[in-house]
């Protein structure tokens, strides 16, 4: 063997043109392989292998049946006159009955530049693994032609499916039935709901038994999402509050909270422009410059009242969260809202109206420290008795429990969830967020008051809880063991609101060494309250599904739990226990 041959080398080669051409192993060998030298040919190595296309073999075929044609036409005019024939004195070919040779090889090439044109086409075989319809999901964004909006019309039913099944229990305001005919019938009026239902939830499609690619899901929803602000911008209804109220929600389960606030401040301010925050006969007319006229037409059945009253809960719920994470105050108050509590989902569901009460939002003015608010109602049957109004202590026997004068039997789950994040916010707004002088001793006084006020009413709300939803619906007539979504949240956010009032009585600053205060109590609750939380929450995630999505609120609920525990053991270990003195 040549002391120079490197078989490395000669491996990295490709193939020789003329193997190639002859579907013949190659053994790479230089100057020429074994099979140019046996059949005496040029061996010709090339820099890097072809691209896919027309081939040399597929050429050189091509030119030979040229050649034959040639000398078919050229041998006929010879065999006239011997001489160079014009073009007049040749016959037709199909003025002739008989087929001739030329008739013959221009069919044969014909049938040859067909199958030539069908193999230059690329990428005929499709994978085995990737079916034609999930192919075409994945390839929609090289076809610039094809809008969004095809890729939904392709997979509209597991779309709709999808959003039901995961989304819509934390965030329950389009009526299934209902939303599904109009998705049948008139697509165009929903176009911009399901282009906000897409973004949530085409990560969770699954076309091919196979999850869509990451890459596909983030590119096609950062298209759809910008697609749905421009169109829900450009008009007030129900349709678009729905889509943006999916976008605020998705972008706050995906930690972009920085892009949900201008959606939620948006939506607080269209909400009452569309006179959502208030029941309809109780809407009045208001002076104006300019000619009031509705933004809404009325609702043609009550589902449809239902579901606009809804948004408007899922609308405050958004307020009452951004204010709580940011401490912002709040957008919708007493003067704005006069509405009644959702009713309850399967009433909802299988089209059954009922009446609600009114829910009773605090007024500033009333509910400032030094003010007390023992008797201010948390439900109200009628807007006469509206929430600023105080009952009196004959009426209200059961303190702030005013709920024994209405009937609270057709509310459900998501009214309670409604009732427990307005807690956590008045917890905010008018204890934690108030000023006090603590060298001021009435202030002091003031102070410890409204928090035994506050706490008085988050033990009567607990206290006075239908037993199917203290546990959060596992004892309930209707799916018995299973937890509702709604009603964990708002057992967790009370939990956080005995948290958040108790934490500084329990573990209190140098500001408060002086004040005597109940401390080992509030630690005591605080510590009930998580653990409690802890052990909801983590039953509720055993009981679910691992792709089903979860309500951003019951992580942050999740997250004071533990700040707690660990506030707790950091204060056992620093602190000198009484049992030991």
């Amino acid at each position: 063997m040549d002391p120079a041959y490197d078989p490395s080398s000669e491996a990295e080669l490709p193939s020789c043109s003329g193997c190639r051409k002859r579907k013949l192993k190659c053994s790479r060998q230089k100057p020429a392989c074994s099979n140019c030298e046996r059949l005496q040919t040029t061996c010709v190595y090339e820099g890097r292998r072809a691209k896919p296309g027309l081939k040399s073999g597929a050429v050189e075929g091509l030119n030979q049946r040229l050649e034959k044609v040639e000398r078919v036409l050229f041998g006929q005019a010879h065999t006239e006159d011997g001489g160079e024939p014009a073009l007049a004195d040749i016959e037709p070919v199909h003025r002739s009955n008989v087929p001739s040779p030329l008739e013959a090889v221009l069919s044969t090439l014909a049938g040859e530049l067909q199958k030539l044109n069908q193999n230059m086409t690329p990428n005929r075989e499709p994978r085995q693994e990737t079916s034609r319809k999930r192919r075409r999901y994945e390839t929609s964004e090289e076809e610039p032609q094809r809008g969004e909006y095809d890729v939904i019309e392709e997979v509209l039913d597991d779309l709709i499916d999808a959003y039901f099944s995961h989304v819509q229990p934390w965030i329950p305001m389009i009526n299934m039935r209902d939303f599904r005919t109009r998705a049948q019938d008139n697509r165009d009026q929903v176009k911009v709901v399901l282009q906000a239902m897409a973004v949530a939830t085409l990560r969770y499609l699954e076309p091919d038994g196979e999850p869509l690619s990451p890459e596909f899901v983030k590119n096609e929803t950062c298209k759809l999402r910008q697609t749905v602000l421009l169109d829900a911008l450009d008009g007030l209804t129900v349709e678009n509050l729905q889509a943006l109220i999916i976008i605020a929600f998705n972008d706050i389960g995906d930690g972009n909270l920085d892009k949900a606030w201008p959606i939620i401040g948006s939506l607080t301010r269209t909400v009452e422009y569309m006179e959502l925050s208030v029941e309809a006969e109780d809407r009045h007319q208001r002076p104006a410059v300019l000619p009031p006229t509705a933004c809404l037409p009325p609702p043609l059945k009550w589902v449809e009242e239902e579901e606009r009253r809804r948004v408007f809960w899922n609308i405050f719920i958004l307020d009452r969260f951004s204010s709580v994470v940011k401490g912002w105050n709040t957008s919708l108050t007493a003067a704005d809202v006069c509405r009644r509590l959702p009713i309850c989902g399967g009433k909802w569901f299988e089209d059954e109206p009922a009446v609600t009460p009114y829910f009773g939002i605090w007024d500033r003015s009333r509910a400032k420290i030094g003010n007390s608010i023992t008797f201010l109602p948390g439900h109200y049957p009628s807007p006469s008795h509206s929430a600023g109004a105080e009952v009196t202590e004959a009426e209200s026997s059961h303190g702030p429990k005013t709920s024994s004068t209405v009937d609270m039997s057709m509310v459900g789950a998501f009214a309670y969830y409604v009732e427990s994040i307005e807690s956590l916010s008045q917890i905010t707004t008018y204890f934690l967020q108030t000023k006090i002088d603590f060298n001021n001793r009435q202030e002091v006084s003031s102070w410890l008051t409204r928090f035994k006020e506050l706490d008085l009413r988050l033990v009567h709300w607990k206290m006075y809880l239908p037993q199917q939803w203290k546990d959060s619906g596992i004892s309930r007539e209707t799916m018995p063991g299973v937890m509702d979504p709604n009603m964990t949240v708002a057992n967790a956010t009370h939990n956080i609101s005995l948290i958040l009032l108790h934490q500084r009585i329990a573990y209190p600053d140098a500001e408060l060494s002086g004040i005597r205060l109940p401390s080992l109590c509030s630690a005591d609750t605080c510590y009930n309250a998580a653990m409690e939380t802890a052990n909801m929450t983590t039953k509720y995630l055993e009981g679910s599904s691992s792709k089903l999505p979860v309500s951003p609120q019951l992580g942050i609920c999740a997250f004071c739990q533990f700040t707690v525990a660990t506030t707790r053991r950091l204060w056992l270990k620093s602190s000198t226990c009484l049992w030991t003195i």
